[in-house]
């Protein structure tokens, strides 16, 4: 009878078990879904970048407001016909364009873009680009304090002393 009893705590420990690691799954699945749409919006403006290289160089591509959550909503630019636009236009299109596309694919989506004119090389410079968001589980009381202080290094200097404290992605785009 005792048998029976330990077996049946033995079996109710591991469904339990199981039942914690199906809810890490879907929570780390759900943080991968997040990085990979960060990954592809980061792509995305160096893209534009890259289209417009004389206005990265000019650092009309630069965006560098501390982090604001929920982030207003930026108005869009009319440029209708890109090759009637001046590389200011366009470029202000872009990211007009950019950081509503971040603000509505990313909880609490937004950018930081800085042209690095120290970085003038044969290629023609570089731009930092930053991708932050709010996870949604960092908003849960105590969730992941210490992973906090660590992402804090990946993200810009205004997006750092912030709480809850944003997750950041780092990319550095050649032109």
């Amino acid at each position: 009878m005792i048998e029976v009893l330990v077996s049946i705590l033995v079996v109710s420990l591991g469904v339990v078990a199981m039942g914690g690691l199906l809810a890490s799954a879907t929570r780390l699945g759900k943080a991968s879904e997040i990085r990979a749409v960060a990954s592809l919006m980061a792509s995305d403006i160096a893209d534009r970048m890259k289209a417009n290289v004389g206005a990265a160089r000019a650092s009309m591509y630069d965006h560098t407001d501390a982090f604001v959550s929920p982030p207003p909503e930026p108005a869009l630019v009319n440029c209708a016909l890109p090759l009637n636009c001046q590389p200011q236009e366009l470029a202000n299109q872009d990211m007009a364009q950019w950081r509503r596309a971040l603000l509505h694919a990313l909880p609490s989506g937004t950018g930081y873009v800085r042209y690095d004119a120290g970085a003038q090389d044969a290629a023609g410079g570089a731009v930092d680009v930053w991708v932050a968001w709010l996870d949604p589980s960092a908003l849960s009381v105590g969730a992941f304090q210490d992973i906090d202080s660590l992402n804090a290094k990946n993200c810009p200097p205004g997006f750092r002393d912030i709480n809850p404290q944003p997750r950041c992605m780092y990319f550095r785009v050649a032109l």
